[in-house]
């Protein structure tokens, strides 16, 4: 456990040892728990918001008082079970990702040595980055932002970014897609470029364009979504 617990560290203090380690031995049982209860806290956290934000997208369609109501009800259950079950699903999807990495690193990497563990446990460890990230933004949220502020899911993104040049009337899905370019995305996709040239032995031109496009396709389903 003390080694798994210093790899955690290593993700954010030396990338390049920690991937190095994963390489050699994957691991991610501890990553997965301290994933879980980082991404509990954060919804639980965010949860007035996100329901506020669901109460205000209800009383914009043509539902009768007892009818939103009923359905505020209902997404409030939905919500609340979801701060829990919603990172057993985050899981699932990195257990397909990790499966379609695999196929494509072995036709276009061309590496026999990475294997499914090596790529899954390095998702697992890259997404502790992405939790500290949104901790950062939902602590920010918690300090500067008053629940009855909040209009759209772009008004719930606080780290400074490029959708504050856009203003509050812009595109919600174009407002998501600029709030993720951003300092600290920046260094996301940083260790996800270590990540990709330790693990499949490429160069770093390479590891840097793989980094990037599989950080686009990371915020997608959230741009798309976007309301």
């Amino acid at each position: 456990m003390k080694e798994s617990l210093q790899l955690i560290g290593n993700i954010i203090a030396e990338p390049s040892a920690a991937f190095s380690q994963l390489k050699s031995q994957p691991r991610s049982g501890i990553a997965f728990v301290v994933f879980y209860l980082f991404s509990v806290l954060i919804m639980w956290a965010v949860l007035p918001y996100t329901a506020a934000l669901t109460a205000a997208k209800l009383t914009e369609g043509d539902l009768q008082p007892e009818q939103i109501e009923a359905a505020g009800n209902m997404s409030q259950i939905f919500q609340s079970v979801g701060i829990f079950i919603g990172p057993i699903f985050a899981i699932l999807g990195f257990i397909i990702i990790s499966a379609l990495l695999r196929l494509a690193a072995r036709f276009l990497a061309k590496s026999d040595t990475l294997k499914f563990r090596h790529i899954y446990a390095a998702i697992i460890h890259i997404s502790l980055i992405g939790c500290l990230i949104q901790l950062v933004n939902t602590a920010l949220l918690l300090v500067f932002k008053n629940v009855a502020d909040v209009n759209s899911a772009a008004d719930l993104k606080m780290i400074p970014g490029l959708h504050l040049l856009l203003g509050g009337s812009a595109n919600p899905k174009l407002a998501i897609l600029f709030s993720h370019i951003n300092p600290l995305s920046l260094w996301l996709i940083a260790v996800m470029a270590i990540a990709v040239s330790i693990l499949a032995d490429v160069e770093k031109t390479r590891a840097r364009i793989a980094a990037g496009v599989l950080w686009i396709i990371g915020i997608l389903p959230e741009v798309m979504l976007a309301s």
